[in-house]
């Protein structure tokens, strides 16, 4: 498949998110509350998950084709797939809400408003939806501040965090179309990859510099 092209996404069940603890709760689901949104914030969203829902992400990778990092404006864009009737509320409603056709088979979606590059979807699976990881909130990703235990020294002010779930939610173990990888900046990432789409060869661990031609 050609780089011009976003790659098919990681195969999985979509986790459940908590922005209130780090441990699993018996209810029957989890609610991220205002788990994320745009720049402006003209966009908000709440994301809904049933409890038996893998953790940590099992849909969660990168990928350095060129139309996503075009759209996103990141050497690594990372996004994390979210069944599309867990998010509310529902995206399409929100008239700032726009999408950008980038191929014959899929659509991105942005805020019309600031530009904040927020999804992506495949038109024959509008039951998923791809959610860029950079959209979700500060607190959900890195924990509260602390500010009653900050301190301050020659390097500047320390706030701790409490909670976060950026490790759980962000570490991809999938990276695919690593053919565009920048040597020493973007192809040193952990867990397997893909030259370019998964469905185009056979996944390798290490960095692409190490594939060296068969004599």
């Amino acid at each position: 498949m050609s780089t011009s092209h976003h790659p098919e996404s990681i195969s999985g069940k979509s986790t459940c998110f908590s922005s209130n603890s780090n441990r699993r709760t018996r209810h029957s689901y989890w609610v991220f509350t205002n788990a994320g949104g745009c720049l402006c914030r003209a966009i908000r969203f709440t994301i809904r998950f049933p409890e038996d829902a893998p953790w940590p992400p099992t849909t969660n990778g990168t990928c350095q084709c060129t139309m996503c990092r075009k759209h996103t404006g990141g050497l690594i864009p990372q996004s994390c797939g979210i069944p599309t009737a867990n998010i509310s509320p529902p995206l399409k409603d929100n008239p700032t809400y726009k999408t950008y056709k980038s191929s014959s088979f899929a659509h991105r979606g942005f805020c019309g408003t600031c530009g904040s590059s927020l999804t992506f979807m495949y038109d024959k699976a509008p039951e998923q939806t791809e959610i860029n990881l950079g959209v979700i909130d500060e607190d959900v990703l890195c924990g509260k501040r602390d500010e009653v235990n900050a301190w301050e020294d020659e390097y500047g002010r320390h706030v701790p965090r409490v909670g976060g779930l950026g490790r759980d939610i962000c570490l991809a173990k999938e990276h695919i179309f690593m053919e565009n990888a920048i040597p020493g900046v973007t192809d040193d990432l952990s867990g397997t990859k893909w030259l370019t789409d998964r469905s185009d060869g056979k996944g390798f661990t290490g960095k692409l510099a190490d594939l060296k031609r068969e004599k």
